[in-house]
């Protein structure tokens, strides 16, 4: 199936309906789309590292396309000469803008943007403009009669050249991840007043020093070099410049190195939000309700009747900004509330896992909660909470982990959710090592370093050790070559505001990292938080623990495209190790343990594929204890 996509410009709307291309590859999976994408020469590199889009046409090459027959094609563009053109393709089903009977018109789900465009009636599209209350995103959505409106979002993954000039800029400049770096973006292009003025954006910039010492960043195009040198001149902070001549290579990665983005509404805006910056809009002549934060950050609207009036708005409309406003909402964006969260059932020894938990060497504030369904597990932890008051408890309907997590979900409030099971201990550092890597706002989720509690003497030991060695290493190169890793359900955290709800039949640590990892987010490693694990130690538990482990991966495709992010948990990937295996043992016993693990997960596999794919019988969210780990 081949789909085409023109949007050529401007590069704001490029990155915001970027989103599309993944939507479309997850609507049509079964067909295995593949995705063309026509756009500006200048808007190329936004999509380098684009998994969703196949091949990037430049408008000038257009005509190179015609050799291809689409199934769909989708014409974003009002430009004439671009509406003839996709009207003339081979095309099965042509959507958005087309030219029919000698003018452009819109397709039947495209009307409603097509009306409010330029090419609606002038008396009628700025009053449909104002009138609006769906956001770009619902718009694009609902052309393409895509259900789940709210799921997908702009897509820009840096590359390891612009993780590169980021840190070469952090390096240069003597800052850090843990710093606290706000980046200021208020000029915009002259089509609209949507720039903040010079003297507010310098009382700003002093207002942000003042109550965070926080260290600016100043970004700008070409066209705000003398702007930019005047806020500096006015302004009583030290500021750093980024520079007014970065490219769309460069320009990303600066931005990428800030904490918070404060910007107008303009191409910053749109490549911070993709690159899940939490990030505040100024917004004046534009329209405020199509601006969609993906729960990133807010809006501060000029107090103006003049608000989504475009060329009708006055030139001092941006001053009618309340800077306090901006200060206020800067203020929630830069303090995390973290929860360390224990999920237990029937743990008589839950109070190791509490008291390691209680006891973490972190600067930062945290709390606890666990939540349990049975009474002999909560009354231990009630004798802990008259100790601790920054201890909680949740009493669970019994009905499973991933249903206790969803009323979880709802209930709690906090912005970093660190995940962990009663019957384990976690290292006195979790918390600190944890809390470090979300200081990278690329990191979406994390993972720990669960480490056996058991030595290698026995095969059961021998098992443990290397199973969890080997997914050390991956992990490890995995974090280092900025590529998907899968966590570990003994220990690992996410930003708890993106997850919502998780599906029943899938393990929680297994479908987590591939929706961050989706939206564009990297998965972390966090190697020096450690979580220690007592295995199985006999034949019976071992194969029912590890079956339902491998099972708990094998409805995945129903949530997520595996053909785009292959899973890591599977027998193939496990075959392709089978060498690997063989380096792991010490002694001639360590070979035999070995070739014995060879076989046992040849068998458990074969387990796994006769329930799944014979028996039709696939994992359920339920409490089960495997008892020789308590």
């Amino acid at each position: 199936m081949n789909i085409l996509i023109i949007k050529t410009g401007a590069l704001g709307d490029v990155v915001r309906t970027s989103f599309i291309a993944q939507a479309l590859k997850d609507k049509y999976q079964k067909h295995d789309p593949k995705i063309f994408w026509i756009t500006a020469k200048n808007a190329m590199p936004l999509f380098i590292n684009n998994i969703y889009v196949d091949k990037v046409i430049q408008q000038e090459s257009k005509e190179k396309i015609r050799k291809f027959n689409f199934d769909i094609t989708l014409n974003l563009e009002e430009e004439e000469s671009l509406c003839k053109f996709a009207s003339s393709l081979n095309s099965k089903k042509l959507i958005g803008f087309i030219f029919k009977n000698n003018k452009i018109v819109p397709s039947q789900t495209a009307k409603e943007w097509f009306d409010m465009s330029i090419l609606g009636k002038s008396s009628e599209n700025d009053i449909l403009k104002k009138k609006n209350k769906k956001t770009h995103r619902k718009i694009m959505s609902e052309i393409i009669q895509l259900k789940d409106t709210k799921k997908y979002e702009p897509f820009l993954r840096l590359t390891s050249n612009q993780r590169k000039i980021a840190n070469n800029f952090l390096r240069i400049h003597n800052l850090s991840r843990s710093s606290i770096i706000i980046g200021i973006n208020t000029g915009a292009a002259d089509r609209w007043p949507k720039s903040l003025s010079i003297k507010k954006t310098a009382k700003l910039i002093d207002k942000l020093y003042k109550k965070y010492n926080a260290h600016i960043l100043l970004f700008g195009g070409p066209q705000e070099i003398e702007r930019n040198r005047e806020i500096i001149r006015i302004s009583k902070s030290p500021i750093i410049s980024t520079g007014s001549g970065n490219n769309l290579v460069e320009f990303p990665a600066l931005i990428s190195v800030c904490n918070l983005f404060i910007t107008s509404d303009s191409l910053g805006l749109h490549i911070a939000l993709a690159l899940k910056r939490k990030t505040i809009c100024l917004v004046g002549p534009t329209s405020y309700t199509e601006l969609d934060m993906y729960d990133l950050g807010e809006k501060v609207i000029a107090k103006s009747k003049f608000v989504c009036t475009y060329r009708h708005a006055p030139k001092n409309i941006m001053d009618k900004i309340d800077i306090s406003q901006i200060i206020k909402k800067s203020n929630n964006f830069l303090s995390n509330k973290i929860t360390l969260l224990i999920t237990s059932f029937k743990e008589p020894l839950i109070g190791k896992a509490i008291e390691s938990a209680l006891n973490q060497n972190t600067n930062y504030d945290y709390d606890v909660l666990v939540s349990a369904p049975d009474n002999e597990t909560l009354d231990i932890v009630r004798k802990y909470q008259k100790k601790n008051k920054n201890l909680k408890i949740l009493k669970d309907p019994g009905k499973g982990k991933s249903f206790a997590l969803n009323l979880i979900f709802k209930k709690l409030k906090s912005d970093i959710l660190i995940l962990t099971d009663g019957d384990v201990q976690i290292s006195l550092n979790t918390v600190e090592e944890i809390s470090n890597l979300f200081l990278n706002p690329e990191i979406g989720c994390i993972t720990g370093r669960p480490i056996p509690i058991e030595d290698r003497n026995t095969k059961f030991g021998y098992w443990a050790n290397f199973l969890f060695e080997a997914a050390h290493k991956i992990r490890k190169k995995a974090f280092e070559s900025n590529s998907f890793i899968e966590c570990s359900g003994y220990l690992f955290a996410f930003r708890k505001k993106f997850i919502k709800k998780i599906p029943l039949d899938v393990a929680e640590d297994s479908v987590i990292p591939y929706y961050f990892w989706e939206k564009g987010y990297k998965i972390g490693y966090a190697e020096k938080a450690e979580v220690y694990v007592k295995n199985p130690d006999n034949w019976k538990e071992w194969v029912t623990q590890k079956t339902r482990t491998s099972k708990a991966h094998e409805t995945l495709e129903k949530y997520v495209n595996t053909s785009l992010t292959p899973r890591v948990k599977t027998f193939k990937t496990e075959a392709k190790g089978i060498f690997d295996v063989l380096k792991y043992p010490e002694n001639f016993k360590e070979i035999f343990y070995t070739f014995q693990l060879i076989l046992s997960r040849f068998y458990m596999w074969s387990l796994v594929y006769r329930d799944t794919r014979i028996k039709n019988k696939h994992y359920q969210d339920a409490w089960e204890r495997i008892e020789s780990t308590k």
